[in-house]
């Protein structure tokens, strides 16, 4: 049994509780049209209904091994969030649904490097005396600029990823909100079938904005995630896919999987579409950034003296605001969100690049259509991408 309508009733039930008590959002999408929610007097409740239904679901189905470890991981999240010690490792695995290593000293300087050779095409280098000329030729503040570089152009890319086998539509309604907020996104986007969809972009002066980033964020936000979310609400209304696999969150295995389809849109089609030199520029030095910060956030838990943490970051990203990193060290030490999904961008941009490195251009377009219409965990894509390589 997938015990659908209690998956829905709990999580909505537990997201109404949240707001009510000023905590942090538990539901990112909503994609149903069931209207059932449960009413909570307290998060112990809402831990005991999670673990019921843990204990309820059958793990012999795609979508029945999908649900469980989803719970599974919102029982981990809100046991941190209720102050109960887990180990840092097991809190990984539990929420994420995978092993998370260090990026190699080999894997981080082969990404400076083509750092390098990007910037060397505009003269400069990753190095502290470039900032300022990078800040002033290859960034933008002006947030209407921001939101059109964003926007402007997404019926063009979802054309592109239509051509490539993804059943896009043209174009997504969706309204755009400027915010302020001392966070490490630029862009957050999520929605439900009553409110709509929503993009916030963030203009917070901790955000920077390169030259490249808007097209990055059009391929992260609306050709990945609000594409995504749409297919899934199609599929849910014809029945193609479970209702309580709808009510999405953050917090769990689906984010690493969301998050890596989000950050890697472009390295599935860039065979058959050029990106101009501001995108890569963009693209390449967020990775080898987030990199970096997944290696700090990693020596935070093996209790690494944070002064040896912020000097490991700052050399390493002279083009960040030591102010900007001390912010990121932070959210990733106390917030029981932060301190797994964080490590989903580098991590699963990793992951799904090194999965499609050696499959052919036909086997990518069927991988790149699954990730799309079947929601699934890091160890499910992991086993369908095996499948693809090997027919």
């Amino acid at each position: 049994m997938l015990c659908t309508d209690k998956i829905i009733a709990v999580y909505r039930g537990w997201h109404n509780f949240e707001r009510a008590h000023d905590g942090a959002e538990i539901v990112d999408f909503d994609l149903t049209e069931m209207k059932n929610a449960d009413s909570f007097e307290s998060r112990e409740e809402i831990l005991a209904a999670l673990i019921s239904l843990a204990e309820q679901l059958d793990t012999n189905s795609h979508e029945g091994e999908f649900l469980h470890d989803k719970v599974k991981a919102s029982i981990a999240y809100l046991r941190a969030v209720l102050g109960q010690p887990i180990p840092f490792h097991e809190y990984i695995r539990d929420t994420l649904g995978v092993s998370i290593t260090v990026f190699s000293d080999q894997e981080l300087l082969a990404a400076r490097n083509r750092v390098n050779e990007l910037l060397s095409e505009f003269g400069m280098q990753l190095k502290p005396e470039y900032k300022e000329d990078f800040e002033t030729r290859l960034t933008i503040s002006d947030p209407e600029q921001i939101k059109q570089g964003i926007t402007d152009q997404q019926e063009f890319w979802l054309a592109r990823l239509r051509d490539y086998g993804v059943p896009a539509s043209n174009r997504f309604p969706f309204k755009v909100e400027f915010v302020k907020v001392d966070a490490y996104w630029s862009n957050w986007i999520n929605g439900s079938v009553a409110e709509g969809i929503t993009l916030r972009i963030n203009i917070h002066p901790r955000k920077k904005y390169e030259l490249g980033r808007p097209l990055m964020l059009c391929l992260h936000e609306i050709c990945g995630h609000a594409l995504q979310m749409s297919l899934w609400k199609e599929r849910i209304a014809e029945g193609l896919i479970n209702p309580a696999c709808g009510l999405t969150t953050v917090h769990s295995p689906e984010a690493f999987v969301c998050e890596g389809l989000g950050q890697s849109v472009a390295d599935f089609i860039s065979d058959e579409v050029e990106f101009p030199r501001e995108f890569w520029l963009s693209r390449s030095l967020q990775y080898y950034t987030l990199m970096v910060l997944h290696n700090a956030h990693l020596m935070i838990y093996e209790s690494v003296p944070t002064d040896e943490i912020l000097q490991y970051a700052t050399i390493r990203l002279p083009f960040t605001s030591p102010v900007v990193i001390e912010a990121e060290i932070r959210d990733r030490r106390t917030d029981p969100l932060y301190r797994t999904y964080q490590l989903t961008y580098a991590a699963g941009e990793h992951m799904i690049s090194t999965l499609i490195r050696d499959l052919t251009s036909d086997q990518k377009r069927l991988l790149l259509r699954e990730l799309y219409l079947t929601p699934m965990t890091p160890q499910q894509l992991t086993g369908l991408a095996h499948t693809v390589k090997a027919h």
